[in-house]
């Protein structure tokens, strides 16, 4: 009885994330299908040539390829969305994993950049003193 209340529990949570994997699937294809017809009415206008390229670009990337466009589209969305900041900071800005010790000498703060901007404006102004003395 164990073993069939097992298969039977299995089961049902395998057609659980079955049915889960569709219905994700499904969304995915309606946000594709949005964003190729939101590209090519900016690009190309809202003409006859518009919906003959919105049929035929959505057959292709979401009928026929849909395994490899869906896939480089979840990629394009998670680097469009700031992943390549995460990664670029993990591994080229702190390449070490921890820091420690001091922070480096050339990290700006605020009050750095209101002594360069006041040292830039009594420049121009010394600059323009002059200007107006000849």
């Amino acid at each position: 009885m164990d073993l069939v209340s097992a298969l039977v529990g299995g089961t049902i949570f395998l057609n659980y994330f079955t049915e889960l994997e569709s219905d994700l699937t499904l969304a995915l294809k309606i946000i594709v299908l949005l964003t190729i017809i939101s590209f090519i009415m900016q690009h190309v206008g809202k003409g006859p040539l518009a919906i003959i390229l919105i049929l035929g670009i959505s057959w292709f990337v979401i009928f026929d390829y849909f395994l490899f466009f869906g896939g480089m589209y979840v990629l394009y969305v998670l680097l469009s969305f700031g992943v390549t900041g995460i990664l670029i900071d993990f591994f080229f800005v702190n390449p070490g994993g921890g820091g420690g010790g001091e922070a480096p000498q050339d990290i700006s703060h605020g009050v750095d950049f209101a002594q360069r901007q006041a040292t830039f404006q009594k420049a121009r102004q010394n600059q323009a003193q002059r200007i107006r003395g000849r």
